[in-house]
């Protein structure tokens, strides 16, 4: 595992700038806060659209700026 210093070295590295990285981390944060939303209130639709968000970040992070894998369906 990176240390918490080359961790966000890797991350940034595979953006241009931080405002390239801010959307894909909104989306992130609103996931996990619905999640956690739906967790509270026993609501598994709301837990599943939190799992939904975040896994959508992921996915367009890598998609947008080419790390890894890219499936089919998002290119």
């Amino acid at each position: 595992m990176l240390p918490l210093n080359d961790a966000h070295v890797a991350l940034t590295a595979a953006t241009n700038t931080m405002s390239d990285l801010l959307p894909f981390l909104v989306v992130m944060i609103f996931g996990f806060l619905v999640g956690a939303w739906g967790q509270a209130s026993r609501s598994a639709i709301a837990v599943i659209a939190g799992m939904a968000l975040i896994i959508i970040a992921v996915a367009g992070f890598l998609a947008a700026n080419g790390s890894g894998p890219v499936p089919e369906v998002l290119k």
